[in-house]
């Protein structure tokens, strides 16, 4: 429909039927919006300035009737996927168009937005073709608010109902479910026609149902108030009692209208009188297990040594967790083996008390120790576990297993010390309060372990400190003796032969003390950690020449003999380093082995190329180390215990130089003997430039 006047003498005088239905175009309630077949607006209407508030003369309006602006490409429009039904419109058909939710905001109208439906209808002029679409609008957002306020209410009357233990319903006179229940479906989660009627009965617990049924059929015939217990099954499928009361209205004529009635939920007070006496006698056994608990802890607290506390810890938790075995084993090396250190048994076992074999780090021990993770496990979980096998080859003179309950020892670092283990529990399996009371003991006990440890350290680095002083003390005065006879020649001597003599006995005794403090200064800066290398580019056979030519001398006095063997490719080989540094390492590596071999040794300086490294061997056929002080020899002032006669000379101290030179260079050092009188051999490792 076109309002445009006909061209022609009457263009000016418009008939009384296009004012009319001009007039109705625009007074007409409903919104209308005339796009031409390209889907511009042509005008608009009254009631559709009044729907989306763009009123006449405004920049909005004339924006929506320009060539700037076309329904088909509105962004709004494009993404509701309206655009199509328009399209089918312009090609000539009457098209219903779904709701669009639509902000004007994105035109320029801030604040309205309007949810509308549509109908686009072709008009066509009279050889069929489309010359304008007519957009009728119906507001909808009336409608659509009133339906999302109603979901909301029900969303929340549904939420209120699950949170809540009231659930009202009403029934009929006879006793059926008639009229539906939010708050029952709610909270049941059953269907209106699943609940109606009878179906009620389904939610409530199977031991109850029965019973429900009777009491309710009996107060329907007796017209009397329905009031019972019962356990009804909650949406989730947990049952949950509640407490039901139903009262039944009365009619005029004394008969029952209907039943109104609510159920209360009252599962946590039922459930708290049912279990007042087990909890109580729970509490007295918990709080007289705290007690043991805390006597365990005491005791733990109160012994001192390693064996002591390993014994005081199977004792006490076999007492308190009531179990036949009780074991502390404790890891030794790096392979995760365990020496058994105490072990408690019951008679029931008292043939194996003597059994004491270790593990040998590939079972189940081991995984505990590896994971430092506890593990709890039944019978039938321990041996179907992957690391159970059994004992290895001790396996037929272990004890049996009835369960197992393991828990590892772990220092301050987090590093493994051990485990605790107990099994055959007197009755049932381990629980998770068996394994936290563990958890706790072998905590204590691990602090424990330690602090024993620490403490026979501690004892004795001051037992090797006092030693030596001791050994200082006799160190810097044997030099005295020899410089103070030297000086006393030197003043009633005339003869030149001896004053010389005399004077090199004085520069020989003051280069001895003067590298005895030297040797100190060392000790003092690598405890402070005041030790800098000058670093260089630094060739490796100049280094071994340089330290040969200074431990030449006492090698030497000894009467040894020096074989040194470098291999031709170190020729040009480099490390970044300190030369001086690195020739004290070799120097005291060749000066100990030239002291703790007896007169006449052989001593063998080598030097080689492996991989990316250069590996040092200073070997000798002297007095070895036994197998406790090897993992020792580099501590400071070891020495005193391999030679406690002092006759090699020297503080002990030249090893720990080694070691912390060494690991400033980057590299690491390692000592090695096959036992006392069967030699030793050290040897560094350096990365290569």
């Amino acid at each position: 429909m076109s309002f445009t006047p006909d061209a022609g003498p009457s263009a000016a005088s418009p008939t009384y039927s296009e004012v009319r239905f001009r007039e109705l175009f625009e007074q007409g309630p409903g919104s209308i919006q005339l796009l031409d077949p390209e889907g511009y607006t042509i005008r608009v209407n009254k009631a559709w300035e009044a729907l989306w508030h763009i009123h006449e003369g405004s920049a909005v309006k004339s924006h929506v009737l320009s060539r700037k602006y076309n329904v088909l490409r509105d962004p709004q429009v494009v993404a509701a996927g309206i655009t199509p039904h328009l399209r089918r419109a312009l090609d000539g058909e009457s098209v219903a168009i779904p709701a669009i939710h639509y902000d004007t905001t994105a035109i320029g109208v801030p604040g309205r937005s309007r949810w509308v439906t549509a109908r686009a209808h072709p008009i066509k002029d009279g050889e069929g073709r489309v010359v304008e679409v007519m957009l009728m609008h119906e507001d909808i957002t009336e409608h659509v608010e009133a339906e999302t306020a109603l979901r909301e209410r029900e969303e929340r009357f549904r939420t209120l109902a699950m949170a809540s233990s009231q659930i009202v319903w009403t029934n009929t006179s006879d006793g059926r479910v008639l009229d539906d229940s939010p708050s029952w479906r709610a909270y049941t989660g059953q269907s209106y026609d699943e609940w109606k009627e009878f179906g009620w009965l389904d939610a409530v617990h199977p031991d109850d149902r029965e019973r429900a049924y009777r009491i309710w059929i009996d107060c329907v015939a007796s017209h009397s108030v329905y009031e019972t217990e019962y356990r009804l099954r909650r949406a989730d499928g947990v049952y949950r009692w509640t407490a039901v009361k139903g009262i039944p209205i009365l009619d005029g004529r004394g008969g029952v209208r209907e039943w109104v009635g609510a159920n209360r939920d009252i599962h946590d007070t039922v459930m708290a009188q049912e279990g007042l006496a087990e909890r109580l006698d729970r509490e007295q056994r918990q709080s007289a297990l705290l007690a043991k608990v805390a006597s365990a802890s005491r005791t733990l607290h109160t012994v001192l040594s390693v064996p002591d506390i390993a014994e005081a810890l199977v004792q006490e938790v076999r007492a308190l967790l009531d179990v036949h075995q009780a074991v502390v084993s404790l890891t030794e090396g790096d392979n995760w083996t365990q020496a058994i250190n105490a072990v408690s048994l019951s008679e029931k076992y008292a043939a194996y008390r003597s059994f004491a074999a270790p593990t040998e780090g590939t079972g189940i021990y081991a995984e505990v120790c590896r994971t430092n993770t506890p593990m709890r496990l039944t019978q039938a979980e321990l041996e179907a576990h992957p690391a159970w096998k059994g004992f290895g080859r001790h396996a037929a003179g272990h004890p049996a297993m009835r369960g197992w309950l393991a828990v590892p020892l772990i220092d301050r670092k987090g590093r493994n010390l051990g485990l605790i283990q107990v099994s055959d529990k007197v009755e049932g399996d381990f629980t998770e309060q068996d394994e936290a009371i563990l958890v706790q003991l072998a905590s204590i006990a691990a602090n424990g372990f330690e602090n024993a440890r620490l403490y026979g350290s501690l004892r004795e680095q001051d037992r090797r400190k006092d030693e030596f002083l001791a050994m200082l003390a006799h160190e810097l005065r044997n030099p005295l003796a020899p410089i103070a006879t030297a000086a006393e020649l030197l003043k009633i001597s005339t003869s030149p032969e001896r004053i010389r003599a005399s004077s090199e006995v004085i520069a020989r005794q003051v280069r001895h003390m003067t590298s005895l403090v030297d040797d100190l200064l060392d000790v003092s800066r690598v405890t402070r950690g005041l030790i800098k290398l000058d670093r260089i580019l630094v060739a490796i056979g100049p280094v071994l020449a340089n330290a040969v030519e200074q431990s030449r001398p006492l090698v030497a006095a000894r009467g040894h003999v020096l074989r040194v063997e470098v291999a031709p490719e170190l020729a040009a080989a480099r490390v970044h380093g300190d030369a001086t540094r690195l020739v004290q390492v070799v120097a005291n590596l060749l000066n100990n082995a030239a002291k703790y071999t007896p007169g006449g040794g052989t001593i063998v300086l080598d030097a080689t190329r492996i991989g990316a490294r250069v590996r040092l061997c200073v070997e000798d056929n002297g007095i070895g180390i036994e197998a406790g002080l090897l993992p020792q020899v580099f501590d400071l002032f070891t020495q005193a215990e391999r030679t406690p006669d002092r006759s090699q000379g020297g503080l002990g101290i030249g090893l720990a130089l080694v070691r912390t030179m060494v690991a400033l260079h980057g590299g690491e050092v390692q000592a090695h003997s096959d036992g006392l009188g069967k030699g030793s051999t050290f040897t560094v490792w350096l990365p290569l430039a």
